[in-house]
């Protein structure tokens, strides 16, 4: 993409209009259509246009290629933004030279900059007509071909396909999905787009309910490959054939649509085997409180960044927050006398877009210490309340008072990467999340009433306590039969059992009745499995 845009990235599967391009791009109407002058193609020839993001994608990747190469004719390089662009007619200005070539001025229709480019005979002549003529710069260019009607778009060199014959009505589906997170959305646009490219770019309008169930056998098939050959685990399957279903729930309700068999989502159905989630005989690893610690302790701290990694690895232990969250957190989100820290969704990537206070977690004083080491020295260097509370490199420079407030990281990956390499220090591989996994295996160890469990839960961010059970610190098969096997040794005894050994300690039997009896039997079984001696009458 070109470098005025290179941070700007659209999502291949969606859908834009006029003005979403706009909004993505931060550029005004004018510049658009002059984009679609210059080989940008909408989805269809209709109005509204419409554009598919791999189709901008597609254009401003191939703008920075030409500017490698030559340019085409009537074409200017703006040397400001990078862009290989055909300028308005209204602001070129050249004089003719004979037998020399002439020096044309012109401005950016993208960013305003002046532009110059040396023209020889047959360019000259060919702008000199589009300027007599009002015509558009981009339709001198020979080199230019005409496209496919709106049906197939290919992107050049990379030979990927796609489709555009939906567009118009995915475009209202994505403002229907509006309510759903973003990368929801995107995961459901994934879905529409392999089953479209599935049929090969039929009309949505057509599809029958064989259709459905052949695309539904395809999935199944791709279970059975391994991920390098295209394979699909039994999650994503299971997501695919769930967007779909959504989806053609929501098409039949459609103007147009509105003939589509009302069975086709339930051909997307799978059969049970393949429905229910599939367990895994490994559960997730994550470390103990101790290898934890271990883990950060060995954590190299001779650099600010090594030391800002410590740190948030650290902080993971202590706050419980995804990766996302604590990746975006500033300063002012902590309460250092409240020893609390606070998951704003208005600015911090939160799931399901929660916001809460999580208490730091009991245990983890070690860890807090290191955090707070931290904390201590972005202070020395003048970070204050809005500034993020782990920077990117660049940014861990003393500062000077009211400066703009530094931004957070823009990913999480300096975490992950920070994860990888510590865990790697005690011989294991550990993500971010497996910092939630220990906590919740603490609260297992620490909690014991409902209100206790209740509690650890909210400050894990979860609503309820069984959230938490269902999905984190699971039991594995090698601890589920360590307890099994002391469940069916001697030394196990039910809470009645063992208030009988006590009462015939204390004598509260009579001797030679049947409580009596059962009682001694017990003691005697008890003390066996201890090695003890016999149970004195």
């Amino acid at each position: 993409m070109s470098r005025s845009y290179r941070k700007i990235r659209p999502q291949q599967a969606m859908v834009y209009s006029v003005d979403e391009v706009q909004a993505l791009f931060g550029v005004h109407r004018n510049t658009v259509s002059n984009w679609v002058g210059s080989g940008l193609e909408p989805s269809d020839g209709s109005l509204p246009q419409l554009f598919r993001g791999a189709e901008l994608k597609r254009f401003h990747a191939e703008r920075v290629e030409r500017t490698r190469l030559n340019l085409r004719l009537g074409e200017f390089k703006c040397v400001a933004c990078g862009n290989a662009v055909f300028p308005e007619l209204s602001t070129i200005t050249f004089q003719r030279k004979e037998g020399r070539a002439s020096l044309a001025h012109a401005t950016c229709c993208d960013c305003g900059a002046a532009m110059l480019k040396l023209l020889g005979a047959t360019e000259c002549d060919k702008v000199e007509e589009c300027l007599d003529t009002n015509t558009p710069l981009a339709l001198i260019d020979e080199s230019k071909l005409d496209s496919s009607a709106g049906i197939v778009k290919k992107s050049g060199s990379r030979g990927v396909r796609w489709f555009t014959i939906n567009d118009r009505v995915i475009h209202e589906w994505q403002a229907f999905a509006g309510k759903y997170d973003p990368k929801t959305v995107q995961a459901h646009l994934v879905s529409i787009r392999d089953f479209e490219a599935f049929l090969g770019g039929v009309q949505l309008s057509k599809v029958k309910p064989k259709y459905a169930g052949q695309y539904r056998d395809h999935l199944v098939r791709l279970l059975d490959q391994s991920k390098d050959k295209g394979g699909l685990s039994n999650s994503t399957v299971r997501h695919r054939v769930s967007h779909l279903k959504a989806f053609f729930e929501w098409l039949r309700g459609q103007e147009g649509y509105r003939r589509l068999s009302a069975s086709i989502p339930d051909y997307f159905a799978l059969r049970r085997s393949v429905s229910a989630p599939q367990s895994k005989m490994q559960c997730k690893e994550y470390p103990t409180l101790d290898q934890a610690w271990r883990m950060v302790e060995l954590m190299p701290e001779k650099s600010v960044i090594q030391r800002r990694d410590r740190a948030m690895i650290a902080f993971a232990f202590v706050s419980g927050f995804r990766a996302a969250a604590l990746s975006a957190l500033r300063i002012k989100h902590v309460d250092f006398d409240g020893l609390s820290v606070v998951q704003d969704a208005r600015e911090v990537p939160a799931k399901n877009g929660k916001t809460y206070r999580a208490k730091w977690f009991p245990r983890t004083e070690a860890f807090q210490e290191i955090f707070l080491a931290w904390v201590r020295e972005l202070q020395d260097l003048g970070f204050e309340s809005q500034d993020a509370l782990f920077p990117d490199s660049k940014k861990l420079v003393p500062r000077a008072l009211g400066e703009t407030p530094v931004k957070p990281l823009a990913s999480s990956k300096p975490l992950q990467d920070a994860f990888a390499k510590a865990s790697e220090r005690i011989g294991r591989s550990y993500t971010p999340h497996s910092a939630r996994h220990t906590l919740k295996a603490l609260g297992a160890q620490m909690c014991r009433s409902h209100e206790q469990r209740k509690a650890w839960s909210m400050n894990l961010g979860h609503s309820d306590e069984q959230i938490t059970e269902k999905h984190y610190a699971k039991m594995s098969q090698t601890r589920s039969s360590e307890l099994m096997d002391a469940l069916c040794s001697d030394l196990v005894f039910t809470e009645e059992e063992n208030e009988m050994i006590i009462d015939f300690y204390q004598h509260r039997f009579l001797r030679g009745t049947a409580e009596y009896s059962a009682a001694k039997g017990l003691a005697e079984k008890r003390d066996k499995a201890r090695g003890e001696c016999d149970v004195l009458e």
